[in-house]
């Protein structure tokens, strides 16, 4: 296997770098106020050439794969030390464009248009109130009535739900059990029925609200129809992309990490000398790039077996967003300590970065849940029933 990037990747890595330094000292600002100019932000991420690395060239997108979305968005994570900054490739590339791929011409016609363009993003609405990781239970139902669809339900931690516009939205079909009744349509903000709300302030990932979704008899028109009912497998093929996307996350925050912590050893000293030439000290950074790189190779792995360029492979990504997940803090953690008392400080990033890291841990998928479908792929010949 070659682990070489091709100068077209470097190229696009690059481009990252660069649009993620942009905005750097500007992310203090936005964790502090917990609000950013989003819509700016989003511009600008267009503007370098980002949106729709993976749609399609026939609908306007750039037909890139899931290695080049990879690359982009670890770059732009570990630049910019802000989670915010990469939203604009999710909405334009991500899990919810990527639903929309699967579903009829007429609902691509409808909104790829306008998601290549970035004139709208398109988020998830996956969890509830009472289901998060348990997506065999939720609760949201849709019931076909004629040429539409009738929603009831909520969804909350809806990255974006109120700077976008466009929600891929999973449902329960006709009150049909477990996960055969489970499928996805897109909703917009205007529908009726549709209530978007501020959701909860976080104590990492702040800037933009991750909002909450109501729909009282909410009325979606047929054709929004993004994954039917008893197509489960499909619609988590295009869910993959959430979870490369938390693995990207997940390789930025520990490499800024890791770059706050090599610089503060090398600038402080301790007992006449700088704190870097102490064994504990290089001892723990040593560790620290371990285990990023070992993170990268499994990344890596996941986005170059992606299905059709686009889709992730379910084991291989879901084993890297396991290790991030597991990981990442620990080398959040691991680079606060090594910044001393200042690392506490608000004068300091690793502190924001630590707590991005907390909040990311159960995004996409929390580690028990992911280690249920490692477990499953590890042994196809026995069940690990969860009911």
């Amino acid at each position: 296997m070659v682990f070489a990037l091709t100068p077209e990747q470097l190229a696009l890595q690059a481009r990252a770098v660069a649009a993620g330094e942009e905005f750097r000292d500007q992310a203090r600002g936005w964790d502090e106020s917990d609000d950013a100019p989003y819509r700016a932000i989003f511009d600008r991420i267009g503007e370098l050439g980002l949106f729709a690395l993976t749609m399609p060239i026939e609908h306007g997108g750039q037909g890139l794969g899931a290695m080049e979305y990879f690359l982009a968005a670890e770059a732009i994570f570990r630049a910019s030390q802000s989670w915010l900054v990469g939203e604009p490739l999710f909405c334009t590339s991500g899990p919810g464009p990527s639903m929309v791929l699967l579903g009829q011409d007429a609902v691509q016609e409808k909104y790829l248009p306008d998601i290549v363009a970035g004139r709208r993003g398109c988020n998830i609405a996956l969890t509830e109130p009472l289901h998060g990781s348990d997506l065999t239970h939720l609760e949201t139902t849709a019931v076909r009535d004629g040429d539409r669809f009738i929603l009831n339900g909520s969804k909350n931690y809806v990255t974006g739900a109120v700077v976008n516009h466009l929600h891929a939205v999973f449902v329960r079909f006709d009150d049909l059990p477990g996960a055969k009744g489970i499928g996805a349509v897109i909703v917009e903000d205007g529908f009726d029925g549709v209530t978007v709300a501020r959701g909860p302030s976080f104590i990492g990932d702040r800037g933009i609200p991750h909002g909450d979704l109501s729909f009282h008899d909410a009325v979606v028109p047929v054709e929004n129809l993004l994954i039917d009912r008893g197509q489960f497998g499909r619609l988590m093929r295009a869910f993959n992309m959430e979870r490369l996307h938390n693995c990207a996350f997940w390789l930025g925050a520990m490499e800024a990490a890791y770059d706050e912590a090599a610089k503060r050893v090398q600038e402080r000293q301790a007992f006449g000398k700088p704190l870097l030439t102490f064994q504990a000290v290089y001892h723990d950074l040593a560790w620290m790039w371990t285990q990023i790189e070992a993170h990268r190779l499994l990344c890596w792995r996941a986005a170059m077996t992606a299905h059709e360029g686009r889709f992730p492979d379910f084991q291989m990504v879901t084993t890297a967003k396991l290790f991030g997940a597991t990981v990442g803090p620990q080398i959040t953690l691991k680079s606060l300590e090594l910044h001393g008392g200042y690392g506490v400080t608000a004068d300091y990033p690793i502190q924001r970065i630590h707590r991005d890291a907390i909040t990311n841990v159960v995004a996409g998928g929390a580690p028990a849940v992911l280690k249920n479908a490692v477990a499953a792929g590890l042994f196809p010949d026995h069940r690990f029933p969860q009911t």
